[in-house]
């Protein structure tokens, strides 16, 4: 606090804007051509730093520190190769880490991490160029694994598997190009198989069947381009 305090008096004693400032300046300086060089700083509204870091020719370079209005830190942020790119760690307001990750040109890139207040990771996403790709996982607070899904190009495509909090899988099934595709099975809480049938461009189609616990068919439905068409009961009358 007593940094960010003295900070923040250095920039309230510059008498000049940051768009007069002299060469002499060692504090949000421009040079002749107007680049941005050396250390900066930047206050809001109410007087408060917004971030301080480190400047060259326009670019960030090094390390940046971003904060909350009441002055606690918000964000991290190193960067290199003239500013195109960063590794980045975001915080709770109580100290812990909120995300990770990294950017390149200013989006997401590669590998993302998400965590709750009690730093309990919630979420793996993977982005390339800003896109969603590769796989995706979401977590339980427990840490079993929620929710796998594959991506491409922003689309859902590949593996798609829910999963219950012991570990059981709820559903398992896969997209292409971002529509339901092939077969498609559903789980009891016990783990057993509930339901199965397949998709196409995200349509039911052939016939879905539905098992009892003990795993005989109770039920039958026959589907055409998403229409049902045909069911048959089979549960003891």
């Amino acid at each position: 606090m007593l940094h960010r305090l003295l900070i923040i008096g250095i920039f309230l004693s510059l008498s000049n804007s940051v768009f007069t400032q002299s060469s002499s300046d060692t504090i949000n300086r421009t040079d002749e051509q107007g680049l941005k060089q050396g250390y900066w700083v930047k206050l809001d509204e109410e007087g408060m730093l917004k971030y301080e870091g480190a400047f060259r020719d326009n670019h960030p370079t090094g390390d940046f520190i971003y904060y909350y209005p009441d002055g606690v830190v918000r964000a991290r942020s190193t960067f290199y190769d003239d500013g195109k790119k960063s590794v980045t760690t975001t915080y709770h307001h109580s100290g812990k880490i909120m995300t990770e990750g990294f950017y390149l040109d200013q989006v997401k890139d590669s590998l993302w991490k998400y965590y709750n207040s009690d730093g309990i990771l919630l979420k793996d996403e993977f982005y390339k160029n800003s896109k969603k790709e590769g796989n995706w996982i979401t977590y339980y607070e427990n840490g079993q694994v929620s929710e796998e899904m594959g991506w491409k190009q922003d689309k859902k495509d590949g593996h798609w598997k829910q999963y219950l909090p012991d570990g059981k899988l709820k559903l398992e099934g896969q997209h292409v190009n971002d529509e339901k595709e092939g077969e498609f099975k559903y789980y009891y809480i016990s783990g057993k198989l509930n339901i199965y049938g397949s998709y196409q461009a995200s349509l039911r189609i052939g016939d879905w069947f539905y098992l009892d616990e003990e795993g005989k068919v109770i039920r039958k439905e026959t589907y055409e381009n998403g229409k049902l068409i045909k069911e048959e009961d089979f549960k003891p009358k």
